[in-house]
């Protein structure tokens, strides 16, 4: 398949997380056709190629993810456009890396993986690739609008929490889980304010459950809740825990029960230094872009594997009902990425 076949063909392999499979074999199908020494989908069902025996160790490695978020779109190839479900998120990034590390000139040892589990809190795939595999350094692969080197990402953290109160008439005066929450809420906003920096921490309580519509006169025994906690590169998770803790109002209890650092990695590292070039040379201004989610990037990262991403793709439609690519900025975004991979023939 060419290279807008190929993508059209993984965006219909419609692969929401824990079920990547036919996404995997479309992939696996294509590092086949292109090519590559050796491929394969290994145990955690990545599929993943290199241009070197697989127990030879790897330069560099070029991956992204094929799980998208749930929700089946219709897939559409017209006026230069594809549409799909991972159309941006991240199918055409991880097809641009593919046909650009197929295409580049290289005298080092690249491997190309599509890893499962992204979307959700796994990672399973990017864990497993590590067991494998240590590369020097690795490209991710996701939406940067064609011009963006993503050098940072915020680290995460998802606190459950509890708090326990008594089940009581409304009329009487008597401990509130309600309104305890939102006081330890509202201390953390104190402690936190939302603003939209990079260096910011930022969280939102994303689950709230408690009480019962149809007994509106009972103050509820219990309310459980869930905080998303994003925090920059050099931010503690251990600090933010602890000064959650040290505010807590009584009956108030809360678990970490998942935390990833965030990564950051500087404008003169190697890796941006070949994209930049690379980018400007199809008449683009190279962007240096940090991002508030996270992504496989906070896994390689501080496993010590210096980590960029790139791609196209507009990451405001991640996750939208609007997902769709320009098949021009696709291919363009090959050619960038063959071009930089050249130019780090002198950092390995």
């Amino acid at each position: 398949m060419n290279e807008t076949e190929f993508l059209l063909a993984l965006v219909e392999a419609y692969s929401p997380s824990r079920h990547e499979a036919p996404a995997a074999r479309v992939l696996h199908s294509q590092m086949k056709e292109l090519g590559f020494m050796e491929s394969w989908i290994d145990e955690a069902g990545n599929a993943v190629a290199t241009n070197c025996k697989r127990n030879e160790p790897i330069d560099l490695l070029v991956f992204g993810h094929i799980d998208t978020v749930p929700g089946k779109l219709p897939v559409k190839h017209e006026n230069g456009k594809i549409f799909g479900r991972g159309a941006v998120d991240a199918k055409s990034p991880m097809a641009a890396l593919l046909f650009g590390a197929a295409k580049a000139n290289v005298d080092y040892n690249v491997m190309v993986a599509g890893v499962v589990e992204e979307e959700i809190t796994t990672s399973k795939g990017a864990y497993h690739l590590l067991t494998y595999c240590k590369p020097k350094l690795a490209i991710l692969g996701e939406p940067s609008n064609m011009s963006g080197v993503i050098i940072a990402y915020k680290g995460r953290m998802v606190i459950e929490g509890k708090t326990h109160g008594k089940a009581t008439h409304a009329g009487m005066s008597e401990e509130n889980p309600v309104e305890r929450t939102f006081e330890f809420y509202q201390a953390m906003r104190s402690t936190y304010p939302q603003h939209g920096t990079f260096d910011s921490v930022i969280m939102n309580i994303t689950h709230v459950k408690c009480g019962d519509k149809e007994v509106l006169n009972v103050i509820p025994s219990e309310l459980e809740f869930d905080i998303d906690v994003r925090f920059p590169p050099g931010k503690s998770a251990l600090d933010i825990e602890h000064k959650m803790k040290s505010i807590l109002p009584k009956n108030v209890h809360i678990e970490v029960k998942e935390q990833l650092a965030g990564y950051g990695i500087e404008p003169n590292h190697p890796l941006v230094r070949a994209f930049v070039p690379a980018i400007r040379e199809h008449g683009l201004t190279a962007r240096y872009v940090k991002k508030s989610g996270s992504a496989d990037m906070n896994i390689t990262g501080p496993a010590g594997i210096p980590t960029i991403a790139y791609g196209p793709g507009d990451s405001k439609l991640d996750h939208t009902d609007e997902e769709v690519v320009e098949i021009s900025e696709y291919k363009k975004a090959i050619s960038i990425v063959s071009g930089a991979m050249g130019r780090l023939k002198s950092s390995f």
